[in-house]
């Protein structure tokens, strides 16, 4: 029987910016099911602009009611901006984010899909203007990822580092804006997440059988 994997996400995990309308998970399915055909269905239920606690909240529904084998999380960059008229206060504390990936990780482990959380990618502060009432900080992004990491590890749950590769990458030419990756982004992004699968051995398919009962 052909296994299930899903993805919970926010606008970059729903392929914004990507002109060919697939985005990383479309085209890590692509990957998966050219060396496995017919093992996989894949179900993306990024939401763009979901924070951890509309992910955590979400996850109830969308998660609970269907079967997933293999699910990732992707999320996170939205609990990180800064708005410039309370004095650059992040929207989310540490402690909310805290307890709200503990909540979205605790419905999650309910489902017994094995989990993979990716780390969060850098961003190009310069492409914010003066003018910008949000902003991102790539000190913000790399506390935040040690906090999820943190958590992760205590929870015994894979947890994908991407950041410092990243960091030093041109991002000029590989995001669409500030923090969205444009379509060679999200290819790049889907073939690390193959190789990384494929290297931690998560991808083990069931031959597909159809029920002609």
């Amino acid at each position: 029987m052909a296994k299930n994997i899903g993805l919970v996400g926010d606008s970059i995990g729903h392929g914004y910016y990507d002109h060919e309308d697939l985005g990383w998970f479309a085209r890590l399915g692509k990957l998966i099911l050219r060396d496995y055909s017919e093992a996989y269905f894949f179900n993306n239920l990024s939401q763009s602009g979901d924070n951890i606690a509309d992910a955590a909240f979400r996850a109830v529904g969308e998660t609970m009611s269907r079967k997933f084998d293999l699910l990732f999380v992707s999320v996170g960059i939205n609990d990180l901006r800064r708005r410039k008229a309370c004095a650059y206060a992040l929207d989310f504390s540490f402690g909310a984010r805290e307890m709200y990936w503990h909540r979205l990780l605790d419905t999650l482990e309910q489902t017994g899909a094995q989990i993979v959380v990716t780390d969060l990618l850098p961003v190009i502060e310069k492409r914010y203007t003066p003018q910008a009432s949000l902003v991102r900080r790539n000190t913000d992004v790399e506390d935040y990822n040690e906090q999820i990491c943190k958590i992760c590890e205590k929870r015994q749950i894979k947890f994908f580092v991407r950041y410092p590769w990243w960091q030093r990458r041109p991002l000029e030419n590989l995001y669409f804006d500030a923090t969205h990756p444009n379509t060679v982004g999200h290819k790049m992004i889907a073939e690390e997440m193959y190789e990384f699968l494929q290297k931690e051995q998560i991808l083990t398919p069931e031959k597909f059988a159809y029920d002609c009962e």
